[in-house]
């Protein structure tokens, strides 16, 4: 079982640890994964700027979601479940998280999502709609599905 609760200043660097070792299940090498350090980096303006939601379980974190509002429309900037709890349905939670917190924060129209290609299937099975796709800002050569749902 585990519980959704606000971010802590104190946990960023777990955080972006936890958000790099998802991420390197996708089997990335070392090359992309130092490229993606700094865009998986939490810092303390993203407290200040964005809904940081966790999900943790006996005090121990086990996945984070990043949400951006600006007026109608939000941004899921990040997502990332702990890999030893992977299909344990944390990102299903965190994902309604960011779709709950998006409509208490003003959002009205629509939730965005540029997701890694090998996590479209997550978002497809939530009910996103592909919406075309944009170049990655960190890979040179990647394209990121961009994802849609309607608010």
């Amino acid at each position: 079982m585990h519980q959704l609760r606000e971010a802590r200043i104190e946990e960023l660097a777990q955080l972006t640890e936890l958000c790099l070792q998802s991420k390197a299940l996708w089997g990335y090498d070392d090359a992309i994964m130092q490229c993606c350090r700094q865009e998986l980096t939490f810092r303390p303006a993203d407290m200040e700027n964005s809904l940081i939601c966790v999900a943790e379980s006996n005090s121990q974190l086990l996945g984070v979601a990043q949400l951006q509002v600006d007026d109608e429309e939000a941004f899921l900037a990040r997502l990332f479940v702990s890999p030893a709890r992977q299909k344990a349905g944390i990102g299903k939670a965190l994902f309604g998280w960011s779709i709950k917190a998006a409509h208490r924060a003003g959002a009205a129209t629509r939730l965005l999502i540029d997701a890694d290609p090998l996590a479209a299937g997550f978002y497809q099975r939530m009910g996103a709609r592909q919406e075309g796709s944009v170049d990655s800002v960190t890979v040179p050569g990647l394209r990121m599905p961009r994802f849609r749902v309607t608010l």
